[in-house]
């Protein structure tokens, strides 16, 4: 496939350029490896033909359709009835992505997610597919640390989180969130910076009381965040959807040996060409996992003979594991790598939307669907946004009138530092590498003319003068940077908002932390998202506020 044009309608910053993707993301935006994908099939905005129809027969969704129309309507949502009522008729195309339950709705990317999954929905709809947005709640994780812990900038530099994981093995999605919650918005409220953030947190007290699941507390939020622009909310947990997943988590099991095999061909593969894999595992470690008696979420593990074990606990036979999932589907469970099949066996996916680690997850995890005989769907990458608020605008208005850009700001130090030191006149190092050059050549042709056995060591000797003359070099050109602290200073608290942490904001801010900052103009700005996943989107978040106007900024109810 003939490398990608970059999108003309895109203005912000090039994530690849300013190397914020990672190698793999990179290389399938340039139309290279695309293999390592197949089966599925990346796409992006502009082909949406390339996103096909639920396969035929398509999976009948109507009982699962119908579970998440009850429940979308218990977490608040304004629009289940009729994303559910799409989900069910089987020429509706499903486009869904999903993450963690996180606390406080998790990070910002979150929202990113689903309303590019909504943006999706609607470019597919308008070209004459009609298709339903879903968001795959990951409740089944046991991934504690990473789902209760968020960061709220008012409140300190680092995260709070609710402590340390009392049950480990145990799926974070039906847990209580505790005391801690009430304590950390507590903490939080404190150092809200003004009335409007300190209102918005009090909006969503309700929904981070104690006795609240992580699944429900999430769920509430992201409805009453997004409102009507909420994709429809699909709880892994939910038991309609775990009967739905049994057919295909029994060809996971009775084609033990088939995906074994697929999944090593894969790493074998990806090991080869020198890609990093996401998940190594050992021979016959399932991508499954059983949740026992105590409730603890343990990998299956096949032992051979028709035996399995879970890792750190009971061992059993494969045909007792096959009568427990008839008689309880709920107790099996599917791995990061099989999570992505299951989930396109029950919905008949025409297309998920991934993040850059998940879109590496894939480059494993599509070898299951010709394994267990799931249609492939297409994958896309996300978008990813950068909020800028009043105070960070004024920045970058006075940074661009000095000919610095957000992309300039977004760049590597070292990039950085000779922009600004551009600025000044720093000819003298220019000239004096041209003569260390002239220099070095004058006395490599000298030398051999004394004695030719002395070229080795001299090679050395004038790379060694090289290098030491480069690390000044950029000393001088650090140095000349700092010279202009002002403009350097706005340079760099523009970046610090930006890349906190050295991190893209998205990954790092917690999304009440963003609402309770921006209110309803974050929804908005969302809710227009542009889905070309290449360019870092800055979303302009500065609105004058109405004279008298007390709601026009509060997150939807």
């Amino acid at each position: 496939m003939p490398n990608r044009p970059a999108s003309a309608a895109s203005s912000g910053p090039d994530l690849c350029a300013c190397g914020l993707l990672g190698d793999l993301p990179r290389r399938f935006l340039d139309g290279r490896d695309l293999d390592l994908l197949e089966p599925l099939r990346f796409v992006l905005p502009g082909e949406e033909d390339q996103v096909k129809a639920p396969a035929d027969p398509a999976p009948d969704r109507g009982a699962v359709a119908g579970a998440l129309a009850e429940a979308n309507e218990r977490y608040g949502h304004p629009g289940a009835a009729g994303l559910a009522e799409a989900l069910a008729d089987p020429a509706t195309l499903v486009v869904i992505t999903g993450q963690q339950c996180g606390l406080a709705a998790g990070p910002l990317f979150t929202l990113t997610k689903a309303a590019a999954c909504v943006r999706w929905a609607e470019a597919l709809t308008r070209s004459g597919q009609r298709a339903v947005p879903l968001f795959w709640m990951a409740s089944e994780d046991h991934d504690y640390a990473e789902v209760a812990r968020a960061w709220f900038p008012p409140a300190g530099p680092e995260a709070l989180t609710l402590g340390e994981d009392p049950a480990p093995l145990v799926p974070v999605g039906g847990r209580h969130l505790g005391p801690g919650a009430a304590a950390l918005l507590a903490r939080v409220r404190e150092a809200a910076p003004n009335d409007d953030y300190r209102r918005r947190l009090d909006d969503c007290r309700k929904d981070l009381e104690p006795d609240r699941c992580f699944t429900e507390s999430f769920a509430r939020l992201m409805a009453r965040f997004l409102g009507d622009r909420c994709p429809l909310l699909v709880d892994s947990q939910l038991p309609a959807l775990k009967e739905a997943s049994a057919p295909v988590l029994r060809r996971l099991i009775e084609r033990r040996r088939e995906v074994d095999a697929a999944l090593e061909s894969a790493a074998e593969e990806l090991d080869q060409r020198g890609i990093r894999l996401q998940v190594r595992s050992r021979r016959g470690e399932a991508p499954l996992f059983l949740i026992d008696d105590s409730g603890e979420r343990r990998r299956v593990v096949w032992t051979g003979n028709g035996g399995y074990e879970l890792r750190g606990g009971a061992t059993g036979e494969v045909g007792g594991l096959l009568e427990g999932l008839d008689r309880q589907p709920e107790s099996l469970s599917p791995g990061a790598l099989a999570r992505p099949v299951v989930q396109d066996a029950v919905f008949g996916t025409a297309l998920q939307i991934l993040g850059p680690g998940e879109l590496a997850y894939m480059t494993q995890a599509r070898s299951l669907y010709g394994a267990v005989d799931v249609p492939p769907p297409a994958v896309v990458l996300r978008p990813q946004v950068v909020l800028l608020g009043a105070r960070e605008l004024r920045w970058l208005d006075a940074l661009e009138a000095e000919g610095i850009d957000l992309a300039a700001v977004l760049s590597g130090p070292d990039e950085l530092d000779e922009l600004l030191a551009s600025r000044l006149d720093l000819d003298f190092l220019g000239a004096a590498s041209e003569k260390l050059e002239a220099a070095i050549d004058d006395l490599a042709a000298g030398q051999t003319s004394v004695d030719e056995s002395l070229g080795v060591a001299w090679k050395k000797t004038g790379a060694n003068l090289k290098r030491t003359f480069a690390l000044f070099e950029r000393r001088v050109v650090a140095a000349a940077a700092r010279r202009d602290e002002v403009l350097r200073g706005r340079v760099m608290r523009l970046r610090a908002h930006c890349l906190p942490n050295g991190k893209l904001q998205e990954r790092e801010f917690t999304s009440l932390h963003c609402l309770a900052s921006y209110g309803g103009a974050l929804i908005r700005e969302l809710g227009s998202i542009d889905r070309d996943p290449r360019h870092l989107q800055p979303l302009s978040l500065a609105r004058a506020r109405r004279a008298g106007d007390e709601t026009a900024d509060r997150p939807p109810a």
